[in-house]
């Protein structure tokens, strides 16, 4: 059994988090918490903990201020059951259980009928893309490289040598996700929405992709100065693609078919590829509902102002 724990309204909706039998989550309003929702001010800075095991998953409130209800009785502890709903501050929660799979297997679980945007990014990254990898930004938010410490994916800082351990913090970091990554979930139900990165595809060597990778992590500007490049940024990597030559995305590409990123709305996931004339735009939708019309291929235009100039080297490996 999995365990999805969905935020439905307060200040974090859109948000989740995934859990296995043997694991559980605390969540609140502060780091002390393994589920942050730092904008709701009337959650407490641990507010309550879900358990799930092999038989039951348990709800405790952890002394909150405020109290933790569970279908609109206060608890201080009780079983939970799919489709059951906990409001804690101003923040309403979902539960959802879904059936899991074994290790290697070739599909995730079952969608619902009415499945969250999360649900479906998460069964389209497992299942349509692969094999899968994402940079992700350490500066962007202190549980990314929190995830990373406790996840078992391979990862390594894009940063090198001296360089990799005085900016441990704020590194960009290349992971390779599994279908059944745990990390890759929590990336979809916490991170989505919040620019911690870019995923990728990509058939080879996991140090092959990183060595090339690590030659766009500076650009020089015109007047020969080196400046970082965050190109990882979805913000940053959907507006500078479109606006490359063919040459430059195809140097850009090397090796990699997609880079797949939250679009301007999160409700759409957003796939470039390069088609040999240049980067291709193709949204897609993450919402039942939407008409296939959404999903329509875009070619980017090449009259897009260039914002950024092309990556000339790498970072330094020992100057900064």
């Amino acid at each position: 059994m999995i365990l999805l724990l969905e935020v439905k309204s307060g200040p974090s909706k859109g948000k989740g988090i995934r859990l296995q039998p043997g694991q559980s989550v605390r969540v609140g309003r502060t780091s002390r918490s393994d589920f942050v929702l730092p904008n709701d001010s009337h959650l407490s800075g641990t507010h309550f903990e879900v358990a799930l095991n092999e038989n039951e998953c348990c709800l405790r409130d952890l002394k909150s201020t405020n109290g933790t209800m569970l279908n609109g009785q206060r608890i201080e502890q009780a079983t939970l059951r799919d489709g059951d709903t906990v409001v804690a501050g101003g923040t309403v929660f979902r539960i959802r259980m879904l059936v899991g799979t074994a290790r290697g297997s070739d599909s995730g679980p079952p969608l619902p009928t009415d499945t969250t945007p999360q649900l479906r990014l998460l069964t389209l990254l497992r299942n349509e893309y692969q094999p899968l990898y994402a940079i992700l930004d350490a500066a962007r938010d202190e549980r990314v490289l929190a995830l990373l410490t406790q996840s078992q994916d391979e990862h390594q800082s894009l940063y090198d040598g001296v360089q990799s351990d005085n900016l441990m913090q704020v590194a960009p970091y290349l992971v390779r996700l599994d279908k059944d990554s745990l990390l890759l979930a929590s990336l979809v139900f916490e991170g989505w929405g919040n620019n911690w990165g870019v995923f990728l595809t990509f058939e080879g060597e996991f140090q092959a992709l990183r060595q090339h990778l690590r030659n766009f992590l500076e650009v020089e500007l015109p007047d020969r100065k080196q400046v970082y490049f965050r190109f990882y940024d979805p913000r940053v990597l959907r507006v500078f693609l479109p606006a490359c030559t063919a040459d430059e995305t195809t140097q850009f590409f090397g090796p990699i078919r997609h880079f797949l990123m939250e679009d301007e709305q999160p409700d759409k996931l957003l796939q470039i590829a390069n088609t040999g004339h240049g980067a291709e735009k193709k949204p897609i939708s993450l919402i039942p509902a939407v008409p296939a019309s959404a999903g329509e291929t875009v070619v980017a235009e090449k009259t897009v102002e260039r914002t950024l100039p092309m990556p000339q080297k790498a970072v330094p490996r020992s100057k900064k």
